[in-house]
């Protein structure tokens, strides 16, 4: 039996979508409730290698590098495809803006 190869999609400025409204909430709440503490730290950076990972496993880098330095800052360096940052017909924003 042949399968077919499923076609990958293009990951461009345009693969970038807003969640609006409830949505915003219920896909993301640990994004909308996160905090400037301990707690929004390490959910920022476990949000970070997870997205990482999510890259190497579609296939988008083979190495993840975290490195913890003296003063207990985190890297997080990968060879995925980077963040889309330009500008995005369908939300009429720039990716910057959207995403960060």
């Amino acid at each position: 039996m042949a399968t077919k190869k499923m076609e990958q999609q293009q990951y461009n400025d345009q693969s970038i979508k807003a969640l609006k409204g409830a949505d915003r909430v219920r896909k993301r709440p640990s994004v909308i409730f996160g905090s400037d503490g301990l707690e929004g730290c390490e959910h920022s950076f476990f949000e970070i290698l997870s997205n990482a990972v999510d890259e190497a496993r579609e296939g988008h880098g083979n190495e993840i590098r975290v490195t913890v330095f003296q003063d207990k800052s985190i890297e997080v360096d990968d060879h995925g495809r980077g963040v889309p940052l330009g500008w995005n017909e369908a939300e009429g924003r720039w990716n910057l803006d959207l995403i960060y």
